[in-house]
């Protein structure tokens, strides 16, 4: 059983901000800042937030995140074994030594119209997370699941309000749902239920992105990364107890597993903070010793196209210490020497430290793009020592509320990991890389990756030739190619797509270009002259002339960044395929390349 996280950015969306600032507001790294604008992470202040209609505070005068919960049930759960959970998880990312942020009960969700305390409930929901903010933070439980519908959702969360609706900087108000049907019909266990939220809880915290390191080996899921000569049985009992807490899936131990006759999920393990967790939190409320204690990372990586070396966003990025004991551990390592210690919640204790299972427990990631720069990764909160580094395809299935990192589709790389041997050399086994040293307060620069197997032929190099804005006069290519072109608002166009919003986006410049056998399409834009906003989309031939949509099936990926610099990469089988450049903004000049693997 794999049960989504919802991860609500979209709820932002349709309580306070515009669509349009919600393809501003990035997605940004792995267990990093949920939210980007304009570069910089949105973050809770360090100041006081007072307002609404009972003139409460969301952060008091100390910089504490206050917060309120629900005075109703959760499911078979009565309110104080509830908002204990709660108080539970509040306090683990409160005492992360190396993060100076504090989360703190305020008490009962009050009615803003009478001062009350109030049990939430479908009925009444929408004052507490709908248009009016009540400064309060709610923490509410959907006791009967009437707030967070039928399906899988365990509960969601989401951002009310902002401290500038256009241009946040500054978190004000948040939310987290809750969902008590699912431990009323027996679906997850209360232990993994305080998982789920403890996981939660990190987007409301930081807000933090999910991430991926060990639990999608733990899983043995899609395009999963298990090691050599490992079945998944001992893939989930070595990984399983080290899944980072931000991994976006809870998934069931398979049969055989060892520890799954005691933990039959991972939401076990989930219930416990990793380093992974807790730097990205410090990373963004660093204490004063945290960077001057530990070290970083940093890289970028880059797709090389004939002559060009152009840097690649949405790539995870892992760095495992491996001075104090190999990886991958050898087969039949116990994450558990004994037996594990199991505390009055039935969360197992984090696996006592050992070398052989040092390298899953001393690692961290980061997702290249947005927060450090186009193609860049900066992974932070390294204790010193010898390192391993690696970038891996991020799971397939990690999109829309699941996410990681910021784009829409995941980047398909040829082949699923790399190992950093040498700047702009990476070997495709784990047996074969060079480790990096990583010094307190250092950051260790230039460990930068080219892809490898993409095709060496040199792109033909051609114009763009008008006109171009029909799929019946979509201009042909022959691919690996480079075009120049230009594309501007007010150019003609007639097939456009309508937004989520509401709001159109015209699509001015359309090509045609053909697939002779499955393989790795990338779709690269860039802007070389000019100012705005270009974003691309890659269709089917059977798009429709005149008009589409993002939920069109014949949409096969899409790049709409709140910059000119866009890439889509996908995996394609034979056939005639369409790409429309759009000029959301102004006026550019841009280069369009595509290029396939090998």
């Amino acid at each position: 059983m794999i049960i989504r996280c919802l991860k609500s950015y979209l709820i932002l969306s349709s309580i306070v901000m515009t669509a349009a600032v919600v393809f501003a507001a990035s997605l940004a790294s792995a267990s990093g800042p949920l939210l980007v604008v304009n570069g910089k992470p949105v973050l809770w202040p360090h100041r006081e937030i007072r307002g609404g209609p009972l003139n409460s505070q969301t952060v008091d005068a100390s910089g504490r995140v206050l917060y309120r919960v629900d005075s109703g049930p959760l499911g078979p759960l009565n309110n104080s074994q509830a908002t204990a959970i709660v108080d539970r998880i509040f306090k683990l990312y409160t005492d992360i030594p190396t993060a100076n942020i504090e989360f703190m009960n305020a008490g009962r969700i009050m009615d803003p119209a009478t001062g009350n305390p109030v049990d939430v409930t479908g009925a009444n929901a929408g004052k507490f997370i709908g248009k009016n903010p009540t400064f309060q933070n709610p923490i509410i439980f959907d006791s009967d699941g009437s707030i967070t519908g039928g399906g899988g959702v365990l509960g969601f969360f989401g951002f009310l309000q902002f401290d500038d609706p256009l241009t946040p900087s500054e978190l004000q108000e948040g939310f987290v749902v809750l969902n008590g049907a699912s431990l009323t019909r027996g679906s997850l266990s209360v232990t993994s239920f305080l998982g789920v939220f403890t996981h939660e809880f990190g987007h409301f915290a930081g807000p933090l992105d999910h991430a991926q390191i060990n639990g999608n080996i733990a899983e043995s899921g899609t395009d999963s990364t298990v090691p050599q000569g490992f079945s998944n049985a001992q893939a989930f009992d070595l990984y399983a107890p080290f899944t980072e807490t931000l991994y976006p899936f809870i998934f069931d131990a398979p049969s055989g597993s060892l520890l799954g006759s005691q933990f039959k999920d991972s939401g076990f393990f989930v219930a416990s903070l990793d380093l992974d967790t807790q730097n990205g939190l410090s990373n963004l409320y660093p204490t004063p010793d945290y960077l001057a204690s530990r070290g970083s990372i940093e890289g970028r990586v880059l797709l090389k196209v004939g002559t060009s070396e152009i840097p690649v966003s949405g790539i995870n990025a892992i760095a495992r210490r491996i001075d104090q004991g190999a990886y991958p551990p050898p087969i039949g390592t116990p994450a558990f020497p004994g037996a594990p210690t199991i505390d009055s919640d039935g969360v197992p204790q984090i696996p006592p430290a050992q070398a052989s299972t040092d390298s899953l427990s001393t690692v961290a990631s980061a997702v290249t793009g947005l927060d450090f720069g186009l193609g860049t990764f900066r992974i932070q909160g390294l204790p010193p020592g010898q390192y391993m580094v690696e970038i891996q395809q991020i799971n397939p299935n990690a999109i829309k509320g699941s996410g990681i990192g910021p784009l829409s589709t995941q980047f398909p790389l040829p082949a699923r990991e790399e190992f950093f041997n040498g700047p702009g050399s990476s070997s495709n086994l784990a047996s074969v890389f060079l480790p990096v040293t990583v010094s307190a307060g250092q950051v260790t620069t230039g460990i930068d990756f080219v892809i490898n197997g993409i095709s060496s032929a040199t792109p033909a190099v051609v114009n763009e030739k008008e006109p171009n804005e029909k799929t019946a006069k979509a201009q042909r290519l022959d691919i690996p190619v480079e075009l120049s072109g230009s594309a501007s608002s007010t150019d003609d166009a007639l097939l456009r797509i309508n937004l989520p919003d509401g709001t159109t986006d015209f699509i001015e410049d359309l090509y045609r270009f053909s697939v002779d056998q499955s393989r790795i399409v990338f779709i690269i834009l860039e802007p070389t002259s000019g100012s705005g906003d270009l974003d691309m989309y890659l269709f089917t031939s059977g798009v429709n002339k005149k008009k589409t949509s993002l939920s069109d099936p014949n949409l096969l990926s899409f790049s709409a960044g709140p910059t000119a610099n866009e890439m889509i990469a996908v995996q394609l089988d034979p056939g005639a395929y369409i790409v429309g450049v759009s000029a959301f903004s102004g006026s550019l000049n841009y280069k369009l390349r595509i290029v396939t693997t090998q």
